[in-house]
């Protein structure tokens, strides 16, 4: 049986291996993590992103051994994460359960990770993270209150939102230890948490990212979450990804409620169990973007409750039935699933015509530059980097990124503040572009509104030292005067 579940798993992650890039935001890691190999500061001149460190420093380690964007590499690596969050899931629901409980959490994350829009395949930040945070579940459920708090922290390194399950704590305090061992449980757990801050100021400030990762990381969040929380933003992101997450795993929230609604006599261990599929829940949503991929953290708890629910299931007179219920419910989505992202394309699938034929533009970029050639790409395309394979003039792989972009808002992002004016200007002075790409002019990913004519830095260097050399696609693309 672990076989084949095994195999099942393995057959809806291969998608991922059918496309060089999943999602934009890779690109953008990946196109920072080229500049950090060059030697240059995380958040300074090696790339600007309001992501924390994690994931930068783990591209930039899988282009160190196999070579700047080398994304089959970085794949397989987010398939190893993958797999090893199956694993920890399998302990915990043995620990809670039985074996066959353990088999079915595993199953059923590494199912879910596949089950869904080509995006949610890739090696982003809420697939590294969930790692240590089930890890750190994991060691709640033992206890290890130091080394749980310090994995939270790990977990943290990759995206913001996994402080929000610092919140199990109380759960995990009244659940798991007597009265008067509660107040040393918890100065462990925090002292497992001051350590991981502290390692982490430390790395940050060793690498000369310190500065930088305070003002893109911390500054910026307030205003990027309050820029998702309108209703025309809410209502769209829950059209397009909450509710197909939710309507393709019905099957398992059923599942998993069937299970929380019992609280009164539950195990403690299933009682955190619970308790950690809300808080995750909360992280999950906090942010309001709520893309597909957001929902990776809660994946691992549900994933875990509906294991449980259907180990009990299968020990009573409705065993078959319940068995066809949640193999259908489970194995038709993903499957249709897999068939669609073998075949289209991460990064515009979900456009309406015109498509933008990035493929294109990358192929005259990399057959009109040389390998140690930068050039400046201006919209919201940092995927053209990694497909040209060339590095960025500049440190900001994309702009109004986040940013409802076609709205007729003014654009005031964080990417677009006034101190990133100065600095990309500094940067294309520095590394001169042989190309200047302007997506804008083709309206890629909602950027007509938002022509280089509008900002001086760019209106100024195309007009002094760059002529249009090619139109592909509509885009046009300005090459430095001889």
């Amino acid at each position: 049986m672990a076989i084949l579940a095994s195999m099942a798993v393995l057959i809806v992650h291969l998608p991922a291996f059918a496309h060089r890039l999943l999602d934009g935001d890779e690109a953008v890691y990946g196109s920072i993590a080229a500049l950090v190999n060059q030697g240059a500061s995380l958040y300074g001149d090696g790339g600007v992103d309001n992501k924390p460190p994690g994931i930068f420093w783990t591209y930039a380690a899988t282009f160190d051994l196999f070579g700047t964007y080398q994304m089959t590499a970085v794949h397989l690596l987010a398939l190893v994460v993958m797999a090893a969050t199956c694993v920890l899931l399998f302990i915990i629901g043995r620990s809670i359960s039985s074996a066959r409980a353990g088999l079915l959490a595993a199953t059923f994350y590494g199912l879910l990770t596949a089950t869904g829009n080509p995006r949610l395949l890739a090696a982003n930040t809420e697939l590294f993270m969930t790692l240590p945070l089930t890890a750190s579940f994991l060691l709640l459920l033992r206890r290890q209150w130091l080394w749980s708090g310090l994995l939270m922290v790990v977990a943290g390194a990759f995206k913001q939102v996994a402080a929000a399950e610092v919140l199990i704590l109380p759960v995990a305090l009244l659940v798991l230890e007597a009265r008067g061992a509660r107040t040393g449980a918890a100065v462990r757990f925090s002292a497992g948490i001051v350590v991981g801050l502290a390692a982490g100021a430390a790395a940050l400030a060793l690498t000369g990212s310190l500065a930088g990762f305070w003002r893109w990381t911390v500054e910026t969040l307030v205003g990027y979450a309050a820029g998702n929380y309108s209703l025309a933003v809410l209502l769209d992101r829950s059209r397009t990804s909450l509710a197909p997450f939710v309507g393709s795993t019905i099957v398992l929230w059923v599942a998993a409620g069937s299970v929380a609604v019992l609280w009164r006599t539950m195990r403690p261990t299933e009682k955190l169990a619970v308790a950690w599929l809300a808080v995750s829940l909360l992280g999950s949503l906090a942010g309001g973007h709520w893309s597909w991929h957001y929902f990776i953290q809660v994946m691992a708890p549900l994933a875990l409750l509906a294991g449980l629910a259907v180990d009990r299931a299968l020990d009573t007179p409705m065993r078959r039935w319940i068995a066809a219920v949640v193999l259908i419910g489970v194995t038709v989505p993903a499957a249709g699933w897999t068939a669609y992202n073998f075949r289209a394309d991460p990064l515009t699938y979900d456009w309406t015509p015109p498509i933008a034929q990035h493929e294109q533009v990358a192929e005259y970029i990399r057959t009109h530059t040389g390998p140690g050639d930068r050039v400046f790409v201006w919209g919201d395309w940092p995927p053209l980097y990694v497909e040209s394979d060339r590095l960025m003039s500049s440190r900001f792989p994309g702009f109004l990124r986040g940013f409802a972009r076609g709205s007729g808002l003014p654009p005031n992002n964080w990417d677009t503040a006034p101190d990133v004016w100065p600095a990309l200007q500094s940067d294309l002075e520095r590394h001169p572009p042989q190309l200047i790409v302007d997506t804008s002019t083709d309206d890629w990913s909602n950027f007509a509104s938002y022509p280089m004519s509008n900002y001086p830095v760019l209106a100024s260097l195309v007009a002094s030292s760059y002529h249009p050399v090619a139109t592909i696609d509509g885009v046009v693309i300005y090459a430095r005067n001889a």
